[in-house]
């Protein structure tokens, strides 16, 4: 009997992370960018390889109300850490953010899992001395491609002191790939999404629906170094989540069909008030939507800050398989 994807994600995203591992993406990418790119399509053929052992309910016989009531209950039994469970440290005294931070969701083992990976690979090969610039390090040939990958401007980049940023952005693009190519394996309908943007038209003051390429898939408009930037859209006030969760897979991401929102902060990553208000407007927007179009008579999505590592699953825990009888089509608040 298949297994439902949204049960079976953590295999695949063991999958995504024994391929990245094996290929080593990141080592020597300053200097390596083209073995960088062979790097990328090696992992994507073996999570390819490895897929077709996995007897996963992929695409076909998706049920909604069935696929909600899991994503309910997984999010009900969410492990958390301490300082999850009451906020503190990082964002902890931020007005707003430790809702967010207590936020229940799906899939949390995968999230950390892929972040841990993320955090791990010996991504930076440069040896820096504290306040050296990227214009110091990198050869001048180098510059407009390595900008790209870290989703800068030249300009910000031959500015940017290398501690300040790189790290946490190749951490983050680590975590980008991983998903992406879960994803893609997944026909387009995997239950996590990354880099979302959200166009906001200003005219409306308004956020408007994710720009698609095609029915399931999000549209790209970077190269192959970095898909993720430049975003498909640039106007002034859009937002870009991190991850998104639909609630129901099979259809396009919108603002009707969201589940819940992930932003993810690595260390030396700022939390910024600003940010999450952005999220609170959009979420507010997202019930209104909902309530139009039938969907929910109050809800948006669920807004979460998963701060790596104080908010990863604790040790020992495995929570991504519903408890019996706790799958139901209500929508649970936390």
């Amino acid at each position: 009997m298949a297994v439902p994807v949204i049960l079976g994600i953590i295999k695949i995203a063991g999958y995504a992370i024994a391929a990245y591992e094996l290929y080593h993406v990141g080592m020597n990418i300053y200097t390596e960018v083209e073995a960088y790119k062979n790097n990328i399509k090696k992992a994507k053929d073996e999570m390819k390889k490895m897929m077709k052992s996995l007897d996963l309910e992929i695409s076909d016989n998706i049920d909604k109300r069935t696929e909600l009531a899991q994503l309910n209950a997984i999010t009900g039994s969410d492990k958390q850490s301490p300082v999850t469970k009451n906020p503190s440290g990082r964002g902890a005294s931020v007005a707003g953010i430790p809702v967010a931070i207590m936020q229940k969701i799906p899939f949390r083992p995968v999230i950390s899992k892929v972040c841990e990976t993320a955090d791990q690979l010996p991504m930076v090969q440069l040896r820096a001395k504290k306040g050296q610039k990227f214009k110091d390090a990198i050869p001048k040939s180098k510059v407009t491609i390595v900008a790209k990958l870290l989703s800068m401007t030249v300009e910000e980049f031959t500015d940017a002191s290398i501690e300040e940023f790189t790290i946490v952005r190749l951490k983050q693009l680590a975590v980008n790939f991983m998903i992406e190519c879960m994803d893609e394996l997944l026909t387009w309908r995997g239950p996590l999404k990354v880099e979302v943007c959200f166009p906001f038209n200003a005219r409306m003051n308004q956020f408007q629906n994710p720009p698609m390429d095609g029915t399931t898939r999000l549209k790209r408009s970077g190269s192959d170094i970095n898909p993720f930037w430049p975003m498909p859209s640039r106007a002034r006030g859009t937002i870009s989540a991190d991850i998104a969760i639909p609630e129901y897979r099979a259809e396009a991401l919108s603002l009707t069909n969201i589940f819940a929102l992930v932003e993810i902060k690595f260390q030396g990553d700022r939390i910024q008030e600003e940010q999450f208000n952005k999220y609170r407007q959009l979420n507010v927007q997202c019930k209104s939507a909902k309530y139009l179009s039938g969907v929910t008579t109050s809800e948006g999505f669920k807004l979460s800050l998963f701060r790596y590592p104080e908010d990863k699953t604790p040790e020992g825990s495995n929570n991504e398989k519903p408890q019996a009888g706790s799958s139901n089509n209500r929508r649970g608040r936390n």
